[in-house]
C-alpha cells in the first residue's frame, strides 16, 4: 500500500536536516513502527525553509515544499499575517504534483493547522484527516486565561514589532480557523482521539466517517516508571507547556501564589517549556507584580526527551493547566511513567484521564480547587500513588503500538475499499 502523509513537521526527516522540533515526537514514533510494516511504502510532504529535492531516509521518501523565509524578522511576520492567496494557490498545486507523481493509495493529513486540507477539493483519492487540536473551539478559548487586553497592555514592545504579540497571535488563529471550517466541511474520513473531537468533527465535519486512533509515545516513556513511595519533604510540582496564553500559564502562578500564603506546603513548581524571555512569562509578570522565585515556580526552558523524563520521575505531581486541549501528548506521558496527574477538565480531557481513579481533573482556571487537589494528594500520598499506577494501566493500553498500527492499517485498508 502506497502511504502519503502531510505533516507540520519533517517528522523523522528533522535529524537529518538539522531541524529541531519541540513537538510531533509521537508522530516520529508512529512513523517508526509503521515503516516496518512490510506492505506499507510510506511518503511525508512538508513545508521546509530551504528548497531541497525529495530524498529517502530510513525507508521513508520524504517531499520538501519549499516555503520561503523571509530573512527580515518583520517582513516575514508581515507575510504570515496577511497571507497571499496566490501563494497559498502555489503551494496546493504543488502538493497536487506530489500526489499526482506518487498515485498514492490513501492519503492522511496529520492536523487542520495547514493549508493540506485544502487538496481534497481537487483529487479522487481517498484522504483521512487527523485531528490533533481543533482551531475553532481554540479561538473561543484563546484569550480566557488572560484578557486580550491585558496581553496588550503588559507583553514587550519587541513582541508587537516583530508582530508577534498575542493580538496578532490570535488573529493568525481566527484566519487559519476560518480556512480549518473548509477543510473540514470537505473531509470524508476522520482520525480523533477523544469524545471531544468526535463531538466537535460531528458539527464541523457532518458528513464525515470518524475513526479513532491513539497516539505512539516517544520511545523512552515506554521504558521508565515513576515508582515512588512517598513525596519528596519539599513537593515537586511539574507542568510542560509552551509560550501561548491559552495554555493557562497565570493559572500556575495564581495557584503557586494561593499555596504559598494559605498554606505552609513547602513546594517547587517546575516548569518545562517556558523561559524568563518568553513573551507569556513577561506578561504574566507585570499582570500579577509576582516574583516567581518568591512563589517557588522555577522556568527551565526547553528539554530534550531524556531531560524531561529525568525531571518527571524526580518530581511528585503532574500539573496539566491549559484552557483548551484535546489530548495533550504531555498528559499522556506523564500518565505512562505512572505519576499522580491533576488536568484541567478541558476539552479532550476527561477522555484521557478518569476522575478519582487515575488522577484528578479540575476545572480549568480555577486555581482554587487546583490547589485544592495538589493539597489532598499531599495529605493522602497513597491514594495518589494509587491514581499514578491506575494511570499508567490505561496508558499503556490505550497507547500499545502494536493495538495503534492494526487500528491504523484497517482503517487506510477501509477507506481505500
Amino acid at each position: 500500500m502506497r502511504v502519503l502523509w502531510f505533516t507540520n513537521t519533517p517528522c523523522g526527516a528533522a535529524e537529518k536536516l538539522g531541524t529541531i522540533h519541540q513537538s510531533g515526537g509521537w508522530l516520529n514514533s508512529l512513523q517508526e513502527e509503521l515503516v516496518n510494516i512490510p506492505d506499507v511504502d510510506l511518503s511525508i510532504c512538508f513545508y521546509h525553509h530551504q528548497n531541497i529535492r525529495p530524498f529517502e531516509f530510513r525507508n521513508t521518501h520524504y517531499y520538501p515544499i519549499y516555503r520561503e523565509r523571509k530573512k527580515n524578522r518583520v517582513s516575514r511576520a508581515i507575510k504570515r499575517f496577511i497571507g497571499d492567496a496566490n501563494k497559498e494557490e502555489k503551494e496546493i498545486s504543488e502538493l497536487l504534483n506530489v500526489i499526482s507523481s506518487l498515485a498514492p493509495d490513501v492519503i492522511h493529513i496529520h492536523g487542520t493547522e495547514e493549508n493540506f486540507g485544502l487538496v481534497q477539493r481537487h483529487i479522487e483519492t481517498p484522504v483521512i484527516v487527523s485531528i490533533q487540536g481543533i482551531l475553532n473551539p481554540l479561538v473561543e478559548k484563546f484569550n480566557s486565561g488572560i484578557p486580550l487586553s491585558i496581553s496588550s497592555k503588559h507583553e514587550g514592545v519587541l513582541a508587537k514589532i516583530a508582530l508577534s504579540s498575542t493580538k496578532v497571535q490570535y488573529l493568525k488563529f481566527k484566519k487559519r480557523a476560518e480556512r480549518e471550517l473548509e477543510i473540514l466541511k470537505n473531509t470524508k474520513y476522520v482520525f480523533g482521539r477523544t469524545d471531544w473531537d468526535r463531538r466537535v468533527t460531528s458539527i464541523l465535519s457532518p458528513n464525515s466517517k470518524y475513526f479513532f486512533g491513539s497516539e505512539v509515545l516517544r520511545p523512552l516513556f515506554y521504558l521508565s516508571n515513576w515508582n515512588k513511595k512517598q513525596f519528596n519533604t519539599v513537593l515537586q510540582i511539574v507542568t510542560i507547556t509552551n509560550d501561548v496564553v491559552y495554555k493557562g500559564f497565570e493559572t500556575i502562578v495564581n495557584t503557586a501564589k494561593l499555596i504559598s500564603e494559605c498554606t505552609d506546603l513547602q513546594f517547587t513548581w517546575k516548569v518545562i517549556g517556558l523561559n524568563e524571555k518568553s513573551n507569556v512569562v513577561k506578561i504574566v509578570n507585570h499582570w500579577k507584580k509576582d516574583d516567581l522565585l518568591r512563589i517557588n515556580i522555577d522556568l527551565l526552558g526547553n528539554k530534550n526527551e531524556a531531560e524531561v523524563i529525568n525531571i518527571l520521575l524526580e518530581s511528585d505531581i503532574y500539573c496539566q493547566v491549559s484552557h483548551i486541549e484535546n489530548s495533550p501528548n504531555s498528559l499522556c506521558e506523564a500518565m505512562a511513567l505512572g505519576m499522580p496527574v491533576i488536568a484541567s477538565f478541558s476539552g479532550g480531557t476527561s477522555s484521557i484521564i478518569e476522575c478519582y481513579s487515575e488522577g484528578i481533573l479540575v476545572q480549568d482556571g480555577d486555581q482554587y480547587s487546583l490547589a485544592g487537589a495538589i493539597v489532598e494528594m499531599v495529605r493522602d500520598q497513597q491514594k495518589a500513588i494509587e491514581y499514578g499506577r491506575n494511570a499508567k494501566k490505561r496508558a499503556m493500553i490505550r497507547h500499545n503500538k502494536e493495538d495503534i498500527i492494526s487500528k491504523l492499517l484497517l482503517t487506510y485498508n477501509s477507506i481505500v475499499e
